[in-house]
């Protein structure tokens, strides 16, 4: 039986090794081969992360994945350690099944020495599956996928007066087929509109209403409502009532988007006005942000670069690139760079985001159609420097799992190695986990992602 580390699939199979070049396949799997865990160098989180909690890690990374039942490491240096050359240093990471080693290490670093030294490696490791990218893009990560920047919603005044109106100004009379309101992300789950009404009109003068619905109370969520193929010179949008409960009792939009035929229609050099305005929250930002997704992140590497890489061929083939994408950065300003990487590996920073998690992964979805899905899941709160509940660890992976067995993600991946030996009960869930449901079969065959 082929062992599947001796195995790398095109990037238009799924990496970890269900369908190979003939698409036929091999034999079915357990979950345990597409879980895997991330290491860096023992001890590195000691003066930092996990000072608050006054305890210290020793163990090293080959070790700490078998502690955790798992046989797949995504490495990561940290710190610039180790140093190149690394063939010493991988010798213990000759027993696991797949590496991925870091051409972009832990906060963004890299150098061209650094990448050599890692086709170098890889060139004499049959087991050396693939390249990281982490803490790819300079960009914010915390927050969601749905979250524009906090300038680019517009928001009502709190407790505003009902109706609450928004009255768009094309350069000139225009007509499109349809509507999108998408729902704020507002971090205190304020502002939430509710039942909306659209009307149009020639002049501004006399109005007809041409649509209504209700926009769901969740972040991100998109309202498209049918527009007739009339020329119109105005559009309001009535704002009737709020999802909010409490607090601001007030509404907002994070975005607008006019279609005809399915296409954005630009909307640069458009006019928004509105009858209730929270201060800095200006309506015209809503046209703004939907004329333009902005310049490329700022990121370690040029799409340029990165499609350099990952041309290279390595023992006669080529490894995939997998990056690191936070939440937050699930935006279209990506897109230059996804388009040159293989693979993607969701993280939620900020632990209360994780109620979001089925959103944002499926902003990643749409984002990113074409590319192989992992799921990485911290096994500690970084943002606060905190032990993470049970019940949000619990969370996400059996979320993942749900995914991993419907074929939407290729696998998921555990953070990280300097975390396993100090007491964290996170960390104890999730191992007993793998041991209970590591050797359950996946179905025959996954769907095959990309599709």
């Amino acid at each position: 039986m082929a062992r599947l580390r001796n195995l790398t699939p095109p990037a238009a199979l799924l990496a970890a090794g269900l369908l190979w070049l003939t698409g036929s396949v091999v034999r079915a799997e357990s979950v345990r081969e597409r879980l895997w865990i991330w290491g860096h160098p023992a001890g590195v989180y000691n003066d930092s992360y996990l000072r608050p909690l006054g305890r210290k890690s020793s163990i090293e990374p080959v070790d700490a994945a078998e502690h955790m039942g798992l046989r797949n490491m995504i490495f990561v240096r940290y710190d610039g350690k180790p140093t190149a050359p690394f063939d010493s240093y991988y010798t213990p990471f000759r027993k696991l099944d797949r590496v991925y080693w870091s051409l972009v290490a832990a906060g963004g670093a890299t150098s061209q020495a650094d990448r050599e030294a890692a086709f170098s490696l890889a060139e004499k490791h049959k087991n050396l599956a693939g390249f990281i990218l982490d803490d790819f893009f300079h960009e914010p990560g915390q927050g969601n996928a749905a979250d524009p920047p906090p300038s680019q919603i517009w928001l009502a005044a709190n407790q505003p007066r009902f109706p609450v109106t928004l009255t768009v100004s094309p350069l000139r009379p225009t007509k499109c087929d349809a509507l999108e309101l998408v729902q704020t992300g507002w971090h205190s789950g304020d502002y939430r509109a509710k039942d909306v009404a659209v009307d149009l009109s020639a002049d501004g003068k006399a109005w007809e209403q041409v649509a209504q619905g209700t926009l769901p109370n969740q972040p991100g969520a998109v309202l498209r409502l049918p527009l007739p193929e009339t020329r119109w010179g105005m559009l309001r949008i009535r704002l009737l009532s709020s999802h909010d409960t409490h607090g601001a009792l007030s509404v907002g939009l994070a975005r607008l988007r006019f279609l005809a035929g399915g296409q954005a229609v630009d909307s640069s050099g458009w006019k928004a006005a509105a009858s209730s305005t929270y201060p800095g929250h200006d309506p015209d930002a809503l046209l703004a942000a939907a004329a333009s997704p902005g310049p490329p992140f700022r990121a370690s590497l040029t799409p340029a670069e990165l499609r350099a890489l990952r041309e290279r061929r390595v023992r006669g083939r080529r490894l995939p690139l997998m990056a690191v994408i936070y939440t937050g950065q699930v935006k279209p300003r990506a897109r230059a760079h996804v388009a040159e990487v293989d693979q993607l590996c969701l993280w939620t920073w900020r632990p209360a985001d994780l109620k979001n998690l089925e959103a944002n992964f499926a902003a990643l979805e749409k984002l990113a159609p074409d590319k192989q899905l992992f799921l990485g899941c911290y096994m500690y709160d970084f943002n606060e420097n905190r032990p993470l509940p049970v019940a949000l660890m619990q969370r996400q992976v059996e979320v993942g799992c749900q995914w991993l067995k419907a074929g939407r993600i290729a696998g998921m991946i555990f953070l990280a190695t300097p975390n396993v030996d100090v007491g964290l009960e996170a960390v104890d869930w999730t191992r007993q986990w793998i041991r209970t449901t590591g050797d359950q079969s996946l179905p025959k065959p996954l769907s095959a992602r990309p599709r």
